[in-house]
């Protein structure tokens, strides 16, 4: 039995002050329409298995 340990990747986005400020002057609710479309995009585009190497919160609902 193979009993390797998975290691997550570390992953650090950082935002310009120009894109910061361009959220400051976003409602509340653009900002989480913003966050909720990104998310979508993302569990779109490299799906729940490799968002799980990330993202621990995703382990549980990742297809083994």
């Amino acid at each position: 039995m193979n009993n390797k340990k998975k290691e997550h990747i570390d992953i650090v986005y950082t935002f310009s002050k120009e894109k910061l400020d361009e959220f400051r002057c976003m409602s509340v609710r653009q900002r989480l329409q913003w966050l909720e479309e990104a998310n979508l995009f993302i569990n779109r585009t490299i799906g729940f298995k490799k968002r799980a190497l990330t993202d621990a919160r995703f382990e549980g609902i990742a297809p083994k």
